[in-house]
């Protein structure tokens, strides 16, 4: 199996690791897991030596020239939230073994799905060109150097035989629906159907809305499928997608009903792919033989990015931010009701909106008691997951229209509203939202030319230590325009690559360490029969 190659920038953007620090756990492939304390300086006799220290379990030691560090590989931890394995010990060697044939056996599953996707046909898609191009006119901007690129490789993966497999990487808000859109008319133009699947309501709705407007003047119909779909519209719906009356359907977990079937699917469109379990991302694929598929996200799950590195499926890097795209300001504070009503205050005054976001109902219910007994003089709704979906949906529009000047909701608004009028965001209870969900409530500001704050609220204290207080300083420290991929390898540190073919998150790499992973997984790769 050949390694679909990247160019430099983009994996040094996916899987470049920065350097090793005092502290950081590392793991050798005789010894195990230690603990990297540092370089020394040290003379020998007439020689002068730089010597590594690595630290075991109960006080074992051990001291290379510098040279020869490279023999231990970065786990993807800190050592002491770790058990360090004891020098010359048994047990390591007794882990790795199984954990080795574990790794190879699923490598030489995914190897097969490779083949047999290769030797799978697929249906050649290459639209009119002159529709194509007056589509893409519509776009209005100039697409960025790195769209470019990923419209292009995914225009001709569309126009080969061998079924696509393309995972489009790219920060939120730097234009990976422009490359969707593309692909959709691509597809549609040459007369087939096209499904594109959001893991939420309120993302299919936003990504309908957008289909409808681009596909507007093509004479292709657009349909959407989700739960918020009535019945009677649910059946117009499937009945358009069998007689081939519908060209685009976009929808949620909607579109996993056994009950639908195609006239002629050709291509199907994951968008945050992160956020659907493996068995729906599989039901998705095997919607029709032979269908080409892309999938999308902002933040891979290390186990796509472990895929991507290895091969199995081809890579777009969307790194090249829109122009004028500025950082959003991101600060760390206790929790402080003044500091919420002094942010609102100067946001409402240069006209925009605000966000406040709980990681629980409980917490919406708590801040909008706090807003009423204040008598606060702005106007705010509420929006969470609990409510009926119609609700839901209403109060989500009232707020993109600009009738509201603050929407108080849970992490639901993650995916998909793109407001360029709300330019603040405060979290309460950031604590509780690890690092890729905070990348996402952070890209729902600062998409216009206005300068965006986004106030990170807790009561942890942030000197103890604790894996909340290091994960909160890390993401204010991410704060720059493309920190994306900075934060999908630090959550790929937390959580690991997991299982090649399962759904263990984990999986594998939880006690072989990422570095020896990628290492152990390239050898044999480098070996399988072609």
């Amino acid at each position: 199996m050949s390694t679909r190659q990247l160019n430099d920038r983009d994996h040094d953007l996916l899987f470049g690791e920065d350097a090793l620090e005092p502290g950081d756990a590392v793991v050798h492939f005789e010894h195990g897991l230690a603990r990297y304390d540092g370089v020394m300086e040290c003379d020998l006799g007439d020689a002068h030596q730089t010597l590594t220290t690595f630290v075991y379990r109960n006080g074992g030691k051990m001291m290379l020239p510098a040279q020869e560090g490279h023999d231990f590989w970065r786990f993807g931890a800190p050592a002491d939230s770790l058990t360090l394995d004891r020098l010359k010990s048994d047990d390591w060697a007794r882990r790795r073994d199984e954990m080795i044939v574990e790794l190879r056996e699923s490598a030489d599953r995914m190897i097969e799905i490779d083949r047999a996707r290769k030797t799978a046909r697929a249906q050649p898609l290459t639209p009119d060109a002159g529709a194509f191009a007056a589509f893409a006119d519509a776009f209005g901007h100039a697409p960025t150097r790195d769209q470019t690129r990923a419209i292009a490789a995914v225009l001709d993966d569309l126009a080969q035989v061998t079924p696509m497999d393309r995972l489009l990487i790219g920060d939120v808000g730097f234009g990976k629906t422009e490359v969707a859109l593309r692909a959709a008319a691509a597809a549609a133009l040459a007369g087939h159907q096209v499904v594109v699947a959001a893991p939420t309501t309120v993302l299919a709705r936003q990504h309908f809305a957008t289909f409808t407007a681009r596909f507007a003047q093509t004479g292709i119909r657009i349909a959407e499928l989700s739960r918020l779909t009535g019945a009677e519209h649910r059946r117009a719906v499937r009945d358009g997608l069998a007689d081939g009356a519908i060209g685009v359907v976009v929808g949620t977990q909607a579109l996993l009903d056994d009950t639908l079937s195609f006239a002629s699917l050709a291509l199907v469109i994951i968008d945050e792919e992160q956020k659907f379990g493996e068995d729906q991302k599989d039901h998705l694929r095997h919607l029709a033989n032979g269908i080409h598929v892309l999938s999308m996200t902002a933040t891979p799950i290390p186990r796509s990015l472990a895929a991507a590195e290895i091969g199995l499926v081809d890579v777009s890097v969307v790194a090249t931010a829109p122009k004028n795209r500025k950082p959003v300001k991101t600060r760390l504070m206790r929790r402080d009701a003044d500091a919420i009503l002094d942010a609102i205050a100067v946001e409402v005054a240069r006209d925009g909106q605000c966000y406040i976001v709980c990681p629980r109902v409980s917490g919406v219910d708590r801040l909008d008691a706090v807003l009423k007994a204040r008598k606060v003089d702005f106007s705010y709704i509420i929006a969470h997951g609990q409510m009926p979906d119609e609700e839901m949906a209403a109060a989500m529009l009232r707020f993109m229209n600009g009738d509201v000047d603050v929407l108080l909701s849970t992490s639901i608004i993650e995916s998909g509203l793109d407001n360029g009028r709300a330019n603040t965001m405060v979290v309460w209870n950031a604590d509780r939202f690890g690092l890729s969900q905070l990348h996402q409530l952070r890209g729902r500001i600062g998409r216009s030319r206005l300068p965006a704050h986004m106030l990170l609220m807790t009561d942890v204290d942030l000197d103890d230590g604790s894996d909340a207080a290091a994960r909160l300083t890390a993401f204010t420290e991410m704060s720059e325009v493309g920190a994306g991929f900075r934060i999908a390898r630090r959550d790929r540190d937390i959580r690991g690559f997991g299982t090649l073919d399962g759904t263990d998150q984990s999986g594998q790499i939880s006690r072989l360490g990422i570095g020896l992973y990628r290492h152990i997984l390239r050898n044999h790769l480098r070996t399988a029969p072609a």
